[in-house]
């Protein structure tokens, strides 16, 4: 619950922070725009083949691979001194969440005993990921009013680095799959879904038929 609610508040939680980012690290609008769409742009393109690797690898390992590359990023995106290196660690982040939500879904629904209680551990599950995208701007904004822009991300310090050590010595290991990780399909899955929401983002900006644009799409 905690890594679903950490995943999807992210993806909204960044929006009250951009007029700081625009006084403090003399943002553009373009780089203010990818502050959020390269988080999006990595968890869309990432999330297929990730839960492969879930599946493949084990889901504790996973799962905690994820955490650990989630927390990590969020901590150079609160240190950041420019807007590149803060996109980038966004697009880092990214990466970890599609790694960690999966995971975290099969590791909810391993110690299910019933259908009934793992439908229940799913509605949970959901519901934590909703709760966190709607409470997103809130808390930004309580943590902007509070701090300043760099509070929304060392935040998920605070509670990335006790679950991860909570995670590693109290969750069970769940058995691997037998099937082999197929890295030529996760890889061009990866590439399709990237360059498409790819295109989305940029069409506007560039223009539809930007050569960039047409190679993405």
């Amino acid at each position: 619950l905690i890594a679903s609610f950490m995943v999807f508040v992210d993806g909204t939680i960044v929006n009250v922070t951009l007029a700081q980012l625009a006084t403090h690290l003399n943002a553009s609008r373009a780089e203010l725009e990818w502050s959020l769409n390269a988080y999006t742009l990595s968890f869309a393109a990432l999330m297929l083949g990730a839960g492969a690797i879930a599946d493949t690898l084990g889901a504790k390992r996973a799962f905690l691979t994820g955490l650990l590359v989630f927390t990590l990023s969020s901590a150079v995106c609160a240190a950041a001194a420019s807007m590149l290196m803060l996109n980038v660690a966004r697009l880092v982040q990214g990466a970890g969440s599609a790694l960690l939500l999966p995971s975290a879904l099969v590791l909810a629904t391993a110690s299910a005993t019933d259908e009934h209680t793992r439908h229940r551990l799913v509605s949970w599950w959901a519901a934590a990921g909703g709760a966190g995208m709607a409470a997103g701007p809130l808390l930004g904004g309580g943590l902007v009013a509070l701090a300043n822009w760099r509070a929304v991300f060392a935040v998920n310090v605070v509670i990335g680095v006790p679950a991860a050590i909570w995670a590693w010595r109290t969750m069970p290991a769940v058995s691997r799959g037998s099937r082999r990780l197929d890295v030529a399909g996760m890889d061009t899955a990866t590439a399709f879904i990237g360059g498409l929401v790819f295109a989305f983002i940029e069409a506007l900006v560039r223009g539809r038929l930007d050569p960039a644009i047409l190679g993405a799409a």
